[in-house]
């Protein structure tokens, strides 16, 4: 059993016993008993004193309800408490009279009141029908709304189920173990009434050392009070209900809940009541990055907080900042870590800490892991469902994209250490050598294991490749869920052909993203071939210049459409050398109506139909140049490309989401995340929500935040492998010199 995963409660059972005076209250309850009732319990109807076949006049056509003819005792109490057929002698007992009106997930809600102590036998909700246990002034039932109710009681109960000296006779959870211990007194018990059961139970409880519990955030409706108020008459005159009646735990919400009442506004599901997952990600950007920010502005069933790591060239773990979303504005918290992370800690004592902290505090129920870079391994030991995504292929390459000279469908350590010597992707992590990243490969798969790891792949080839290069990892551990994109613009019209073809590359040139293979392809397409290169920012730079070439750096994602509508590019260029995971560039070529040519490899070869859908060719420059010039030829090949995408459709990020959601099924209510609601609503999420880059201690003197300031873009400046040795100096004492220049001012400004 994984760490941290509860072992399952007792079964429950929802019995209703039923009077010949009572069968006239039962249509009052069914309705919602079966609405509201959890798929764990099950639900008896139990006959006390007549034939089981009157109950079938009265009750739905169900599956979900039992019938049994009590077989001892003539009270509904007694006859629950010895009558039960004996398949349900093992189960946990939800007692509720007919007449009363139950609220949403009211067993599975009362069930986590009743566990949350080893000591506490019983728990009765709230209820109008005697003073003691009421929530509201007497009124009219046909103006009380109990889901309204229920809604307010869920954002504002404080969730204090406060020890009371008796038990309700109308609705009560009596836990197995608890009714167990006294078995054997119940059955010597001679005949009573409910209201004194209700006292009886209580009191041989107190003498075993166990405790019954007001529950202060579940009210049932009785719709038939006065019945109960018999049942109960004397319960006003026990000493230790008139002490608590002197103070009553419930004074505070019998106040809060009228006025709420009187307003108009009701939560309809509050914040804090959403379960909280957490993503483990870096803070590089990019297509990751994306992912991440659709994912948590997109997901209305959850609460989802972003864990990352933030660093420089060397230690990518400097720090773990804590956010409320995707979005990297004020964190919610941070932590300097005394024992910065290279690449990823095999063991890291403070990020352990760290991640029990978050967990404890923001009731995280689930991690969803989108990088490992700059944490340590603790992220995949937390006990939690946790989920890994391959958005690529680390831990286990060190150049992340599994390309050294071709595809690799091995990395022995004779591999490895070449890779670290020539490989000019491989250049993240310069300071960690062969041996250390084989230790890193060989813990990251012992713990797969061990902690039950699952993995999300976006495409059906990015599994193979892990698999190949990880052949421990057994196949089901994969769950295909490919990308949802809510990118959806006008197609574009059927460009007009030109004298030249009109070729598209959209995105970056970066190595992996084809810059040599296009510098080996321009030369024998360049006569034929008009080619835009839109969005590749500084890495078109090393072809800038070129004729036939026109490059557009950047551009703002609302403006794509407009500035391919002005180059009607007749067909897009794929050139990945490494074999892509998804690609949100094929999608948004597909979605404008844009037919491509792209490389055979990674998601290109599982979602390119080839010569349907696109192109496919190996990743050769003669390979595309051929197929390019073949286009140019004769572009009428492009046509039914373009009837075949102006059908596509891409599923949307909601879709994806609902994936997830099923892969990591989650209950309704939990202990951690329930029970601590009001708490989290108080403050515990919290945060400026501001979004500015830059976040000072006001507290703090001028002159400190200046030197620290300076002392972090110096550390920028010379960690960066972008600029020569003579660049960093001179920056950094012109750097130097305008934050002296900065405090003197300062310090004149103060003494004036």
């Amino acid at each position: 059993m994984r760490s941290g995963i509860q072992p399952a409660p007792e079964p429950r059972l929802v019995c209703l016993p039923v009077t010949p005076e009572e069968i006239d209250l039962l249509a009052l309850s069914w309705a919602s008993v079966l609405k509201h009732t959890t798929a764990e319990a099950d639900i008896l109807c139990l006959a006390v004193g007549f034939d089981v076949a009157r109950l079938h006049a009265v009750l739905p056509q169900s599956d979900k309800i039992a019938t049994a003819r009590a077989t001892q005792g003539t009270d509904p109490w007694q006859a629950v408490l010895r009558g039960l057929p004996p398949r349900y002698r093992a189960h946990d007992l939800l007692l509720l009279r007919p007449g009363i009106e139950v609220p949403q997930a009211w067993d599975a809600r009362l069930a986590l009141a009743a566990n949350r102590q080893p000591s506490v036998a019983a728990v009765v909700p709230m209820c109008d029908s005697t003073p003691f246990f009421a929530l509201l002034k007497p009124r009219k039932h046909d103006a009380i709304d109990l889901e309204r109710i229920d809604r307010l009681l869920l954002a504002h109960s404080p969730r204090h189920d406060p020890e009371i000296p008796t038990l309700l006779s109308g609705c009560a959870y009596l836990k197995r173990a608890a009714l167990s211990a006294i078995e054997s007194q119940i059955a010597d018990q001679a005949a009573m009434s409910a209201g004194e059961w209700c006292q009886w139970l209580a009191l041989v409880w107190r003498e075993a050392g166990l405790s019954v519990l007001g529950c202060d955030h579940v009210y049932v409706l009785d719709h038939a009070p006065e019945r109960r108020r018999v049942e109960l008459a004397d319960v006003e005159a026990l000493e230790d209900v008139r002490l608590i009646n002197q103070a009553h735990p419930l004074t505070g919400l019998r106040m809060a809940i009228p006025e709420l009442l009187a307003q108009h506004d009701v939560p309809s599901s509050p914040a804090a009541s959403l379960p909280v997952q957490l993503h483990i990600t870096h803070s590089w950007g990019g297509g990751l990055d994306y992912w991440v920010t659709q994912y948590c502005e997109n997901d209305r069933e959850r609460t989802n907080l972003v864990l990352r790591s933030i660093g420089n060239w060397g230690a990518f773990g400097q720090r773990i900042a804590l956010y409320r979303s995707a979005a990297m504005d004020q964190p919610i918290r941070y932590w300097e870590l005394d024992y910065p992370i290279r690449a990823t800690a095999l063991a890291h004592v403070q990020y352990r800490a760290i991640l029990r902290e978050i967990i404890a505090e923001f009731g995280v129920e689930t991690i969803l892991v989108s990088s490992l870079i700059g944490h340590a391994l603790e992220a995949l030991t937390s006990g939690l469902p946790t989920v890994m995504i391959a958005h690529d292929y680390y831990p286990f390459c060190p150049a992340i994209l599994i390309h050294f000279g071709e595809v690799c469908e091995h990395c022995e350590p004779e591999r490895l250490e070449r890779c670290f010597s020539y490989n000019e992707q491989n250049r993240f992590f310069r300071n960690v050598t062969t041996a250390e990243w084989l230790g890193l490969r060989r813990r990251f798969i012992r713990l797969v294991a061990a902690e039950s790891i699952r993995f999300v792949v976006p495409s059906p080839n990015v599994a193979r490749h892990w698999q190949t290069l990880m052949p421990e990892l057994p196949s089901d551990v994969f769950n295909l869920i490919t990308h949802g994109l809510d990118f959806a613009p006008e197609r574009l019209p059927t460009p007009a052909s030109g004298k030249r073809l009109r070729v598209l590359i959209l995105g970056s040139l970066a190595p992996q993203k084809g810059r040599t293979l296009l510098e080996q392809l321009w030369p024998l397409i360049a006569d034929r071939v008009e080619l835009y290169l839109v969005g590749c920012d500084g890495s078109g730079e090393a072809i800038k210049g070129q004729p036939g070439m026109t490059l557009i750096p950047r551009y703002r994602h609302a403006e794509l459409r407009d500035i391919l509508g002005t180059i009607q590019p007749e067909v897009g260029l794929l050139l990945s050398v490494s074999p892509e995971t998804f690609s949100y560039t094929l999608s948004e070529l597909w979605l404008l109506g844009i037919p491509v040519v792209a490389t055979d490899l990674g998601s290109f070869s599982d979602r390119i139909e080839d010569g349907v859908s696109g192109f496919l060719c190996q990743p050769r420059a003669q390979a595309i140049a051929k197929r390019l010039l073949a286009i140019e030829a004769d572009r009428t090949c492009l046509a039914p490309m373009r009837a075949t995408l102006a059908g596509f459709r891409h599923r949307s990020v909601a879709e994806m989401i609902a994936d997830y959601h099923a892969l990591i099924p989650l209950p309704e209510f939990s202990a951690g995340r329930y029970l601590s609601a009001p708490a989290r609503l108080s403050g515990a999420f919290a945060a400026d929500q501001s979004t500015q880059a830059l976040h000072v201690d006001v507290r703090a003197p001028f002159g400190q935040v200046a030197r620290e300031f300076g002392d972090y873009v110096e550390r920028k400046l010379m960690m960066t492998p972008r600029l020569k040795a003579w660049q960093k100096q001179s920056l950094t004492r012109a750097l130097q010199w305008m934050l002296r220049m900065t405090t003197a001012a300062n310090r004149i400004r103060r003494n004036v």
